[in-house]
């Protein structure tokens, strides 16, 4: 599985002190795992339809309560500890594979367990960071007890979702409360199941304005956490066999807008290669189909590894199931996060419309055209696989921001590139203070920051 493999890719590419990889599986299930693989922590594995228990071997289990939903630790691999959470009453302090753990009692609900009993919060240290689980709190507030135990975290992994948990809104007080240095939402309703009276994204995300976005599988290093600012809170997507992303970034875990580019990866067993060849784009290339939310979209290219494709133009905010399917079977699948607006840039070309480079720099106060895609809603809209023409020009809803070496550039045009499906065209001046040289950072801001790309200027 693709998250597998990430994870794997991430697991060889960090090492030394103070570092974790957090994959979230779904629900409230997370495997967390030192860089050098010596430790793993698997956290409240569901017997849950949707949701998949990794094949990695833990070391320990930790299991907040005795529901279904958490406590499924015969499909967990591995000789491991068990840290059960399930009866206890009582403050307590245990070690399980040379890691400390306390568990801190507490209660499913806000009537001391008269609805749905107790929930155990636990915390840990590992490779030198601070790590609390909170299971399935269903309390209003924290005593004064839980709440010292649950100090100077560096990582706090807290439900959102409501109905059998706190909400969102809940959340963000114990957040407000404890200040830990990150954040991590779950026990919400993704498009890959879970209870229907849990709440989905963006509604577990709205108290949080500064919500971050992180893919299936994070790294979290303490050295590079700031503990003088605000809390850094999380929405991740669960753990899949492909990830979808922004056309132009392939950044991980962050999120596309409506009517832009993506691309899919993972492995299509069964698909031939192929790029579209006509407008407007078909919906099938070869054997090969992309759904989003069960609905055909628009191809660009399809191959055994990678898929690139439009993102309907209408959907709305939210997490979104994607599945490829090859003469009719799923075989792979990904959730997606879809904003209002995201960018991502692919290119630069001068006034000249020749690309931007070392050795065909641009001149202050001359117009570059930077080419991206993340715009989202345009007018006059542009039909799902078509292209707009030139003579009826579709521009974005708002302006956004370009900074070009930290300084603020005018736009002169934002809106769809004529001829092209899904391309996102901006005509932007260039400072006359803008630096000079040929690594100047271009960034456009719009709900989220792009990717940068090194323009080369002179005066």
């Amino acid at each position: 599985m693709l998250y597998r493999l990430l994870a794997a890719l991430l697991f060889c590419a960090v090492c030394g002190a103070a570092q974790i990889r957090i994959t979230w599986i779904g629900q409230s299930c997370f495997v967390i795992q030192t860089p050098d693989g010596s430790k793993t922590v698997i956290t409240d594995p569901p017997n849950l339809a949707g949701y998949t228990l990794p094949a990695t071997p833990a070391d320990v289990v930790t299991v907040s309560h005795d529901h279904s939903d958490h406590n499924y630790t015969a499909g967990v691999k591995g000789n491991f500890t068990q840290v059960n959470g399930r009866s206890v009453t009582a403050r307590q302090e245990v070690t399980a594979a040379g890691l400390p753990f306390i568990l801190i009692p507490g209660f499913h609900d806000n009537t001391n367990g008269s609805q749905r009993g107790q929930n155990t919060m636990i915390r840990w240290t590992q490779n030198g960071v601070t790590i609390a689980h909170l299971g399935d709190v269903g309390q209003d507030s924290l005593t004064a007890a839980q709440a010292a135990d649950l100090e100077k975290l560096d990582v706090l992994i807290i439900p959102a979702g409501g109905f059998y948990t706190i909400d969102a809104q809940k959340a963000a007080a114990f957040i407000a409360q404890l200040k830990p240095r990150v954040a991590i939402l779950m026990h919400f309703r993704t498009p890959f199941g879970g209870p229907a009276q849990l709440v989905t994204y963006p509604d577990v995300a709205k108290p949080f304005p500064d919500i971050k976005y992180a893919p299936a599988t994070m790294l979290i290093d303490k050295s590079t956490l700031d503990p003088t600012a605000a809390p850094a809170v999380y929405v991740m997507e669960p753990a899949a066999d492909a990830a979808a992303v922004n056309g132009a970034s392939f950044a991980a875990g962050q999120p596309v807008a409506p009517g832009s580019l993506a691309s899919l990866f993972g492995s299509f067993t069964g698909s031939v290669t192929a790029s579209a060849s006509s407008l407007p784009l078909s919906r099938k290339l070869g054997e090969t189909e992309l759904f989003v939310a069960n609905s055909a979209v628009p191809l660009l290219y399809v191959s055994p590894l990678q898929i690139n494709f439009q993102a309907p133009r209408q959907t709305a905010t939210s997490q979104v199931l994607v599945e490829a399917r090859v003469a009719g079977k799923t075989i792979a699948r990904a959730t997606m996060t879809v904003i209002p607006t995201a960018p991502g840039l692919f290119a630069v070309l001068n006034q000249d419309s020749k690309p931007n480079s070392a050795t065909n720099p641009a001149k202050r106060g001359q117009v570059l055209q930077i080419y991206a895609t993340g715009q989202g809603e345009v007018s006059p809209a542009v039909e799902d696989g078509a292209a707009p023409t030139a003579d009826k020009l579709s521009v974005t809803a708002a302006t956004p921001a370009v900074s070009i070496g930290g300084k603020g550039a005018a736009v002169q045009f934002s809106g769809l590139a004529p001829g092209f499906v899904g391309v996102w065209q901006l005509n932007v001046a260039i400072p006359d203070d803008a630096p000079t040289g040929n690594t100047v950072l271009l960034a456009v801001i719009w709900a989220l920051t792009s990717n940068t790309l090194q323009i080369a200027i002179t005066q």
